[in-house]
């Protein structure tokens, strides 16, 4: 019931930007605002030791008069102090030739030394495949042995597994100078019910990216085109990114009920949206997703049935943020929103449009489920001499209207219900290139009671309350690290407490679970 969140702090990005890894991130997935603009700049930023690209990039916004027209133009002994001065100012530009970082003893000899120097080829990077591969794996232990497991059905034991978790393969970075992408192959293994682990595709986000002026004012505009909803958010309030960013497949990592936007669909749609992000202060996104269709899911590796149903039409979603900087001070305050209009699965599996026979006669034709999710975040940063303290929080709720009657062959007890999710967590990241990482975190998911949706619940209601706390070491993320930047690791420790669980207070701590877990990439 609770999928593990994915790892995408990647070499890659660290090979083409040339910048350590604390540059961009407070905690290898949460973004500095320096990694924020990476991430809005469509993933194009250069500036490491290979070339960003296959083929090469001409520097934008610069053009290379020919050496006939330089020469018809700046003939020494003729040229003007301002064609030298620019003659120069074009070479520095250019070039990065010695010479000319002093004045030259004549105006002719200036012009001289600019013209060779724009004239010789500079040395071409290399260029590298933008490819790297993670392993997540561990050890897990929950109070009492997990009510889920079943002998015989895969290698796991009741309780006390080591493992691996996930293996990914990831794609990424500069295609051209104003489009980008990141995207993730990844190898699922099996949960403690599964009968097998598969291949599937992982969050993937293309983007188009131009930076410019209205009225004096910057703007950033972008075009992104992903298959997971909040995958494209640049804050780590937003369902996506929340923490926690690494854990196992095994033991209970949150609650088991969530609302639609956190990640019911993730990698079932396709979306496509634009952004704005003007003055870098306030963020304006607007997106739709389009269900992908059942043979599209099965043969990317998403399971279409362990989803809802299908989105009739198209799921609108909004975002605004408004992010303020006080010197070392960073705060965003923002909000979202979306429709999801779904037409359920029937009770034997048949895709839309619904099965009407049997049980399911009286549903009217065509029906869907309604959920209106509306969400508010906010997250604080603060960046001191070789440290950072961030605070976050986000709030989501969700309104349900059960107009097909059912869901996955279950008729809620209530036409109308309701859902809310809150999460809080605080994080100190210590030492070069945040080294040292701890974080504290309370979550809780309360909704209406529905004897018939959670049956299975004490007082039939979802509710579930907890702490989760962890302490993260990364020994090589640094610029000066052995192998930066063709490698990276983590390492770490998890323990989630449960105060109640799915309604539960009594036996609520039998589902505490503890986590040992690393990750390499490379």
């Amino acid at each position: 019931m609770v999928t593990p969140p994915t790892a995408q702090a990647l070499p890659i990005f660290a090979r083409q930007t040339g910048q350590p890894c604390g540059n961009c991130h407070t905690d290898v997935l949460g973004l500095t605002p320096f990694g924020r603009r990476f991430k809005l700049g469509g993933y194009t930023l250069g500036g490491g030791p290979f070339r960003k690209t296959l083929f090469p990039i001409p520097p934008s916004g610069k053009v290379f008069p020919t050496a006939g027209e330089l020469k018809s133009v700046l003939v020494p002994g003729t040229a003007s102090q301002d064609a030298v001065a620019q003659l120069r100012s074009y070479a520095q530009q250019t070039t990065s030739d010695a010479k000319l970082a002093k004045p030259a003893a004549t105006p002719e000899q200036a012009i001289t030394d600019a013209f060779a120097a724009v004239q010789k080829p500079e040395e071409e990077p290399g260029w590298f495949p933008p490819l790297a591969v993670m392993l997540l794996g561990g050890y897990t232990h929950t109070q009492a042995p997990d009510p889920n497991w079943t002998p015989g059905v895969n290698h796991w034991n009741a309780n006390d597994n080591t493992g691996l978790a996930q293996a990914s393969l990831f794609g990424g970075g500069a295609m051209s100078d104003n489009v980008g992408v990141f995207a993730q192959l990844t190898y699922s293994f099996p949960a403690i019910a599964d009968a097998s682990g598969k291949w599937g595709w992982d969050n993937v986000d293309v983007r188009y990216a131009q930076s410019g002026q209205i009225g004096g004012v910057d703007v950033l505009f972008g075009i992104t085109a992903h298959n997971n909803p909040t995958v494209q958010d640049v804050w780590n309030t937003a369902p996506a990114w929340t923490h926690p960013y690494f854990t196992t497949q095994l033991g209970f990592t949150g609650p088991a009920t969530s609302t639609v936007i956190d990640g019911a669909y993730s990698q079932r749609v396709a979306g496509l949206g634009g952004y704005l992000f003007i003055n870098d202060q306030l963020y304006l996104e607007a997106t739709g997703y389009k269900t992908l269709g059942v043979v599209a899911q099965t043969r990317l590796g998403a399971d279409p049935l362990a989803s809802l149903g299908q989105i009739a039409g198209v799921a609108p979603y909004g975002r605004v943020a408004w992010e303020q900087r006080f010197g070392d001070h960073n705060l965003m305050v923002g909000g979202f929103a979306s429709r999801f209009e779904i037409a359920p699965w029937s009770v034997s599996g048949v895709p839309v449009p619904l099965d009407t026979t049997g049980n399911l006669a009286d549903v009217p034709y065509g029906a869907t489920n309604k959920y209106t999710d509306f969400g508010f975040d906010t997250q604080y940063q603060y960046r001191g001499d070789n440290y950072w303290v961030i605070l976050k929080g986000a709030y989501i709720r969700e309104e349900q209207r059960y107009d097909a009657g059912y869901i996955d062959g279950i008729v809620p007890a209530n036409l109308t219900n309701s859902l809310n999710t809150l999460r809080a967590s605080s994080t100190v990241a210590i030492g070069n290139d945040n080294r040292v990482v701890a974080t504290g975190q309370y979550f809780r998911t309360w909704g209406s009671p529905d004897a018939n949706l959670y049956q299975g619940n004490q007082d039939s209601v979802p509710d579930t309350t907890g702490f989760m706390a962890e302490l993260a070491y990364l020994p090589f993320g640094s610029s000066r690290a052995p192998y930066w930047p063709w490698f990276n690791t983590r390492i770490g420790l998890q323990y989630f407490y449960y105060t109640k669980y799915n309604g539960d207070t009594v036996t609520s701590h039998d589902k505490n679970t503890f986590i040992v877990y690393s990750t390499i990439l490379f």
